[in-house]
């Protein structure tokens, strides 16, 4: 079967159809797309974790143990893939089930935040579990001028232990991190408009999962600000959602979009996926 790009028919991702993710040769027309599109789901059959490691590899380094995530979740033998899912083995969960159930960019409030993420979907319910993405790109685009120049050289904070702490007080049974984890969970400063790297664009670096505040704003000013701008991110037009087929492979540049996985009944099906995430480089 010949490789094929395309854009996807409802939102602004990208889809490549016949390529063999474990060929160096066919890394080239995915990166592009990728480059292109923020988000692409790459349709294929199963792709064996070590397979799936190399070709996350291509991207760029793998970000290993963090301190954001309790090692339960690691894939035995492959400590670069994290588990998406509510399986159970002798009665206990070994993945994270209940993993981004809100709009965030993964792992933004570290100092080099995660370049792009790799996720492999082996077992997928019928009904549910859909993940949305919002690109901030073209956000950042249909921002008026006069916004553009409010947010300009301005900072926001980026951290993890609100989340953390707020889904485990709802009762979450992901594994839960350890004293010295959540005491590492520290606050990170970003450009609120940061320049993608590679391509060169200008793209919103925030999100309301992880986003707490800007500075040398007071409390009241800094949530406005953050509002307007997550009104433009989350226009329709911005949005794109995925529905995962067993096999899919989607790659996202956590650069320039933002995402959200949608709950589904766990007490009837099962969510089984494979997660592998690249370091990034510090955001200017």
């Amino acid at each position: 079967m010949n490789l094929e790009v395309r854009k996807v028919a409802s939102g602004f991702a990208g889809e490549v159809i016949g390529a063999d993710l474990s060929r160096e040769e066919d890394f080239a027309p995915v990166h592009q797309a990728f480059l292109d599109y923020g988000v692409v789901a790459v349709r294929g059959g199963p792709l064996a974790p070590a397979a799936q490691i190399a070709f996350a590899k291509r991207f760029g380094p793998l970000m290993g143990r963090r301190p954001s995530t309790p090692d339960k979740v690691l894939m035995p033998g492959y400590p670069e893939i994290i588990l998406l899912s509510n399986r159970r083995e002798k009665g206990q969960k070994i993945g994270i089930s209940d993993a981004g159930r809100y709009w965030h960019s993964d792992l933004c409030f570290e100092e080099k935040p995660n370049l792009s993420t790799v996720v492999h979907a082996v077992e997928i319910p019928p009904v549910g579990g859909d993940t949305l993405f919002a690109d901030l790109e073209m956000a950042y685009t249909a921002l008026p001028e006069a916004l553009k120049l409010r947010i300009e050289g301005k900072r926001a904070a980026h951290t993890f232990k609100k989340h953390y702490l707020e889904v485990m007080a709802e009762g979450s049974d992901r594994p839960p991190l350890t004293p010295e984890q959540i005491e590492n969970l520290t606050e990170t400063y970003h450009p609120i408009a940061r320049t993608h790297p590679e391509t060169g664009r200008k793209t919103l670096f925030i999100n309301p999962g992880h986003t707490t505040h800007v500075e040398g704003l007071d409390g009241e000013e800094s949530a406005e600000l953050l509002e307007t701008l997550y009104e433009y991110c989350l226009r329709p037009a911005h949005i794109y959602r995925h529905v995962w087929s067993v096999g899919d492979t989607v790659v996202w540049d956590n650069r320039r979009v933002m995402h959200n996985a949608e709950p589904y009944d766990m007490g009837l099906y099962t969510r089984h996926m494979h997660r592998c995430s690249i370091h990034g480089d510090v955001p200017f």
